[in-house]
């Protein structure tokens, strides 16, 4: 055995070894939430998601420890992240709208704008770098089309329109993905897990008050406007108002 196959075989046989530890010990913190210790399980539970062994069956048994907890708004969170895998998306689902049904205060949610949905769209399901990569794709074929016309390889009256429109919708394309990765950048989703929050015109104690978000309102965080004050978040509530409030009790997703 050479030394290349020796050094491939150690990291398969540490990454195994690591697989086995981390389902043990997923397996030791669902026995301690079954034997009614949710504390120590939600302790065993984010030792795993420090390792960095993130599942969607993680972060659901997170969700129903924190309910056993009495964290509404910690359940909610973590069946938000269980809610992005597959495997755990319908069970997730399911769980937030019995949790959504149980907080004591509901947040008024202005519906998304179609604009704002096929950002959202294009940053969660097509990503940004993969609309870009067809824009310039598009792009580079119309401006190839134009460039063999110069040259007299094709008929270059016959074919101006469609290179014209691949250039404008590929430009266009790439345009849209240069700005949906500006606001996957900008803009965090978080939910409220304190019991309640005042939110603020401005980062100072004794500025008037926008609103009072309560356990389990989502919200979004600006990390570019929050940059300008220390200790101070701006987010945008569900129902369109904006306003600084403290990080405490805010967790991002």
């Amino acid at each position: 055995m050479n030394i290349r196959s020796l050094i491939v075989s150690i990291l398969i046989l540490i990454l195994s070894q690591n697989a086995w530890a981390q389902q043990g010990s997923f397996d030791k913190a669902n026995t301690l939430l079954q034997n009614g210790s949710p504390m120590e399980a939600m302790s065993a539970y984010r030792n795993i998601e420090n390792n960095g062994s993130v599942s969607g069956a993680l972060y659901l048994n997170m969700g129903i420890t924190a309910m056993q907890l009495d964290s509404l708004g910690l359940s909610k969170f973590y069946f938000l992240k269980a809610k992005e895998y597959s495997t755990t998306q319908q069970q997730a689902a399911e769980a937030l709208k019995y949790v959504n049904s149980q907080f004591s205060r509901q947040s008024a949610i202005l519906p998304k704008l179609p604009w704002d949905r096929a950002i959202d769209w294009i940053n969660n399901e097509l990503s940004a770098f993969g609309l870009f990569l067809i824009g310039f794709l598009l792009t580079l074929s119309g401006l190839s089309l134009l460039y063999l016309g110069w040259l007299d390889k094709i008929p270059l009256s016959k074919t101006f329109s469609t290179q014209l429109t691949l250039i404008i919708i590929g430009s266009s394309l790439a345009l849209l993905a240069f700005y949906a990765d500006y606001v996957n950048q900008r803009y965090d989703e978080a939910v409220l897990i304190s019991s309640s929050q005042r939110v603020l015109e401005s980062p100072d104690e004794n500025s008037a008050l926008v609103s009072i978000a309560y356990e389990g309102y989502d919200l979004t965080v600006d990390q570019w406007e929050s940059e300008q004050a220390e200790e101070w978040v701006y987010v945008r509530l569900g129902n369109g108002q904006y306003g600084w409030t403290k990080p405490t009790g805010i967790k991002t997703l």
